[in-house]
């Protein structure tokens, strides 16, 4: 029935679920062979269920014990576990090395993601080879994903299957398998979740390769978080970070090419309620050394600095310095479950100290205020902790969600001691258990407070508080989490209403949208002109399939037009197009042409500029012109000649089978021998479907930017005028460079993948023709208030 209420959202019959851990883990028998063991994540188990069940896939590391060429095993027979359901044939194995663990997981994810992600900047690490591990890794994620892709669809050709990618191990998988799924046209939907925090910009912003995992987890179609918080801090760092457009109201993100709507949810997780019910109802009595009628306060967190322990501890200590009617009476069982880090160990070395020195100053015969347990408890022990306990202490200092305060509810099944939880509010869980006593771990004082309130609590107050707990928490269960995911997916089987009446896509861009963009850097007083320089092809215009194709729309040049006839307003065109080709494409008079990736330059009154030029620079671009036409113009390939750069079309050979791969690599790569051989500068452009020779020269898009306006308008102009700038490939980024803190910047992206340093990202050229409107609009109304 789990199956069916939770498939019965999905029109997805395939499942392909991604994670760094498959949901069960492997170890080397003492015979030699390999056995499994289920996880101990309550999530990973329930959907081991529904992959198993529904005949999906699972993609993950499966430990150390399989090594590469062994098949998964299947579960021991009799294994009842939720995961032994999941045949070793339904899973696809990602082997990694112990390198690439160390330099990836243990490197990147623990030293500096982890850290960073749950607000503690100090202890971040980065650096730049664990992060080439983290991207190879990752890459290798999405192919084993991909395989997992291409399978589901050779067994049902006409199935959109789901893929679920989950935390922060893998941030960058949904990006390349959306890239490679759209060029191989395989039909999927992306999901992500993320388990842990997401921490607000100025966390965020410390990360040096941010923009590349912002844009890696907005491959997906619906990205997921513990609550809103956080997914408003992933909204925000989108905005902020990677400059490009948001609907905060109706949680989405523009992005990618053409502009694509990524839904952002805060789907909080849920525990299996009713399994820990069951379990707490059999579960023997708690084998606990406490005075008899003692007061017991239950912790059970992983030996990790985000948890608050040594904060937790002292503020027990507190407690019994303050509240002398607890000496002898209560006691603080903290559970501490191993960790997977260095850390962890010198952790527990400052908590054992720390306990020592409280258990010293307070125990008397028969009563040990802290008892610190080490030993892994099974399920039944964790279930008769939760229901024999008084009180629950959850107080890391930041969480995802924190499952432990939902599972104290959970066993709380006996009538006449209802029990009473303590919350941090910097967990995911704080946001919906507002009935729990919600405290500052970092106040002692005030935790030590709350402990005497929920140690004294009446019975009638504490049953009030659980039943509302409870009573949530089992309708907001598991497979409620599980459903919640995949209607929002908008999986939507027919029938089904949608989860939200929320808008799914974001409207159009439009004039007023730059109002935020805009109008802080323009309504500064003091400047008297508004300079525009502006890339052609791709961002004035849309590409088309020949240079000869990409025309100026028509509504663009009238608003260029108008705008190059107002006095305040300076307008040029800086293309890698030459002269006469832009003057023809433009045709705009009182505008400033700069032709070659600003090598040629005209201004209106007829001045020219080129910079100083190497010998035989001409003699040489002949002799190369007629090398790559000879060597390297076959399967659609074509040379632009521009005079005195040369431009090697190979856009034709973009499409997968449109050449052999092979024949491609050795043709570019002649290409590129023939253009050094000839003294040239090799340059890309469209997006790397264009190689250009250009002379050696150190003169690009941002030297001319710099000169155009030092020739227009003085040495002293950075006062004087705004600056807009907008281009949409690399050759752009060399103008944006020399511009940077100078000028407002755009880029229309081409790709799901765009590292850039404008100020702000637009989806297409009607982009940059809505801001031309706004500009003029903006212009306008200046005018009229002088």
């Amino acid at each position: 029935s789990l199956l069916q209420e939770t498939m019965a959202v999905s029109s997805s019959s395939s499942l392909i679920v991604t994670t760094f851990r498959l949901p069960f883990v492997t170890f080397r028998k003492e015979n030699g062979s390999v056995g499994r063991t289920e996880s101990r994540d309550e999530w990973a188990r329930s959907l081991a269920h529904i992959v198993s069940q529904s005949g999906g896939q699972w993609v993950g590391w499966p430990g150390l014990a399989l090594q590469k060429g062994q098949s998964v095993p299947n579960p021991e027979q009799g294994d009842s576990s939720p995961t032994a359901r999941l045949s070793g044939a339904q899973v696809m194995p990602v082997f990694l090395s112990q390198g690439q663990r160390d330099l990836a997981y243990s490197g990147h994810c623990k030293s500096g993601l982890w850290p960073l992600f749950h607000s503690m900047a100090d202890r971040a690490v980065f650096d730049e080879d664990h992060w080439e591990e983290y991207r190879k890794v990752n890459k290798t994620f999405a192919e084993a994903t991909l395989d997992a892709l291409r399978s589901a669809l050779n067994k049902n050709p006409d199935d959109v299957p789901m893929i679920w990618i989950h935390d922060y191990h893998l941030m960058e998988v949904a990006n390349i398998v959306r890239r490679i799924a759209k060029q191989d046209n395989l039909a999927c939907k992306i999901g992500y979740f993320m388990h842990i925090p997401f921490p607000p910009w100025d966390m965020i912003k410390i990360h040096p390769w941010k923009d590349i995992f912002l844009q890696g987890i907005l491959g997906s179609d619906l990205v997921g978080f513990q609550c809103d918080d956080y997914a408003l801090n992933f909204i925000d760092c989108c905005e902020r970070g990677l400059g490009t457009r948001v609907d905060r109201k109706a949680l989405l993100v523009d992005h990618d090419a053409g502009g694509r709507s990524v839904k952002v949810r805060a789907l909080p997780l849920g525990i299996p309620f009713d399994s820990f019910v069951e379990l707490a109802k059999e579960a023997p009595a708690a084998k606990l050394d406490v005075p008899k009628d003692a007061l017991v306060i239950l912790s059970i967190d992983t030996l990790d600095f985000t948890k608050g322990l040594i904060q937790r501890v002292n503020a027990f200590e507190r407690l019994l310095d303050k509240y002398h009617i607890h000496k002898g009476a209560a006691v603080l069982i903290q559970v501490c479950l191993p960790s997977r880090t260095e850390d962890g160990q010198q952790l527990r070395e400052m908590l054992e100290n720390r306990v020592h020195n409280i258990n010293s100053k307070f125990s008397v015969t028969g009563w040990t205020p802290i008892q610190l347990i080490s030993r892994p408890l099974d399920d039944s022990e964790l279930a008769a902790l939760y229901r024999d306990s008084n009180v629950a202490l959850v107080t890391p200092l930041r969480d995802g969600m924190n499952l432990t305060g939902k599972e104290f509810v959970a066993c709380r099944i006996q009538p006449d001691k209802p029990g009473v939880l303590i919350l941090s509010p910097f967990v995911g869980a704080a946001d919906l258990m507002q009935e729990a006593l919600i405290v500052n771990p970092y106040e002692i004082g005030r935790v030590a407070d709350y402990l005497h309130n929920a140690l004294t609590m009446p019975v009638p107050e504490a049953e009030v508080r659980m039943n509302a707990l409870r009573a949530r928490e089992k309708n907001n269960d598991l497979n409620y989490w599980m459903k919640s995911f995949f209607r929002e997916i908008d999986n939507l089987a027919p029938g089904e209403e949608s989860m939200s009446s929320r808008r799914m896509t974001m409207d159009s861009i439009k004039i007023r949208d730059f109002d935020s963009m805009l109008n802080k850097y323009m309504a500064e007083p003091g400047w008297s002109k508004l300079c525009l320089l502006l890339d052609y092809d791709g961002t004035l215009a849309p590409h088309g399939s020949h240079p000869d194709l990409t025309v100026l729309p028509e509504a663009t040049k009238e608003v260029l037009q108008r705008l190059a006839d107002m006095p305040e307003v300076f307008v040029s065109v800086i293309t890698g197009r030459c002269i006469p080709d832009i003057k023809a494409k433009v045709n705009i008079k009182n505008i400033t042409y700069a032709g070659n990736h600003g090598i040629d330059i005209i201004h209106p009154d007829g001045t020219k500029f080129v910079p100083p030029m190497p010998e035989e620079v001409e003699e040489k671009a002949s002799w190369l012109l007629q090398k790559l036409q000879a060597e390297c113009c076959v399967d659609g390939a074509w040379v632009e000649n521009k005079g005195i750069v040369l431009a090697l079309h190979h856009e034709a050979w973009k499409d997968k089978g449109s050449i052999d791969p092979e024949k491609k690599e050795k043709l570019l790569t002649r290409a590129r021998e023939l253009m050094t051989e000839a003294g040239f500068k090799i340059g890309m452009s469209d997006g790397g479907l264009v190689t250009e020779a250009k002379p050696s020269i150190k003169w690009d898009k941002g030297n001319a930017a710099i000169y155009i306006l030092r020739s227009a308008f003085g040495v002293d102009w950075s006062d004087n005028i705004r600056i807009i700038f907008a281009g949409d490939d690399l050759t752009d980024e060399d103008a944006m460079k020399a511009l940077k803190g100078l000028a407002y910047s755009f880029r229309v992206v081409n790709s799901g993948l765009v590292q850039t340093l404008a100020n702000h990202r637009l989806p297409d050229t009607k982009g940059i023709l809505t801001m031309l409107l706004w500009v003029e609009k903006f212009m306008l109304e200046r005018r009229n208030k002088k």
